[in-house]
């Protein structure tokens, strides 16, 4: 496993605009880690694939599978669901069909927190530890709040993608490598990623775009593809799917609605009904 580089070189090599909101986050994480103390985790755990099985089989079963997002708040929103009960949300989305979790661990702008990825366990589904990772603090974090699965993004991480990744997998985490455009596609190649997404949120601008799954599908031909940010209704989920995702990670349009048991319903059920068709 190559040494991981600190997380102020990774802030420096990544040169993001210092006004983005991305920018905003990563040093308010910078300053998180300075406060931290915490027992690194022990290495060598075995990787279960759990997380990579069930939006596998979720796929064959349903059609599609969702990673379902708790978040209170982000840096363009503000806090548009605070105090949401983390119980209630959960169940509703495990009643409605989800195969994942992925649970916001960034407090300072998402509102997150560490107890909410381990309280999340309570659930039975795979999860996803969903934060901004600089540092094997992270990861050391990330595995002691026993989330199955940890998101990396190549647009921060570049070409320490594929270390991040290995130092993930000896802590017995599964990497999700997250993408934002094709010139990032060599990151994840580089480390071996069995799961891609690809966010269509430009994390500079919070703007939103439309991902096409093809060229993806190309370069990572075996890997589980997810489609992450601006699936607002079942329909833009459903409409991911067609394109060629197998998965589909959706937070916001979760969090706002008055029942994300029938939401996700509404998904498997258009999907049920195209096979039938």
């Amino acid at each position: 496993m190559s040494a991981l580089p600190d997380a102020h070189s990774i802030l420096r090599d990544a040169r993001i605009p210092v006004s983005s909101h991305l920018s905003k986050v990563l040093h308010a994480e910078l300053q998180r880690l300075e406060r931290m103390v915490l027992t690194p985790h022990p290495v060598h755990r075995h990787v279960t694939g759990t997380f990579e099985h069930a939006l596998r089989q979720a796929r064959v079963q349903q059609g599609g599978a969702i990673i379902a997002e708790y978040k209170q708040g982000s840096p363009s929103l503000g806090p548009f669901a605070l105090g949401t009960p983390l119980d209630s949300q959960l169940a509703s989305y495990k009643e409605g069909g989800a195969a994942c979790l992925s649970i916001l661990a960034e407090p300072a702008f998402f509102l997150g927190s560490t107890g909410d990825v381990e309280a999340a366990g309570a659930f039975g589904l795979p999860r996803l530890y969903k934060g901004f990772v600089i540092s094997e603090t992270h990861l050391d974090e990330a595995a002691s709040c026993g989330a199955e699965a940890v998101l990396l993004i190549a647009r921060v991480l570049k070409g320490h993608t594929a270390a991040f990744a290995d130092a993930a997998r000896v802590r017995g985490l599964e990497p999700m490598i997250e993408l934002h455009d094709l010139t990032e596609v060599a990151f994840a190649q580089a480390a071996s990623a069995t799961i891609v997404g690809i966010n269509a949120r430009d994390l500079a601008t919070f703007t939103l775009g439309a991902p096409d799954a093809g060229p993806l599908r190309a370069a990572f031909p075996d890997a589980v593809l997810v489609r992450e940010s601006g699936l607002a209704t079942p329909e833009d989920a459903v409409t991911a799917f067609r394109e060629g995702f197998d998965a589909a990670l959706i937070g916001e349009a979760l969090m706002r609605s008055v029942d994300p048991a029938a939401f996700l319903r509404r998904i498997f059920a258009a999907l049920h009904q195209r096979e039938a068709s």
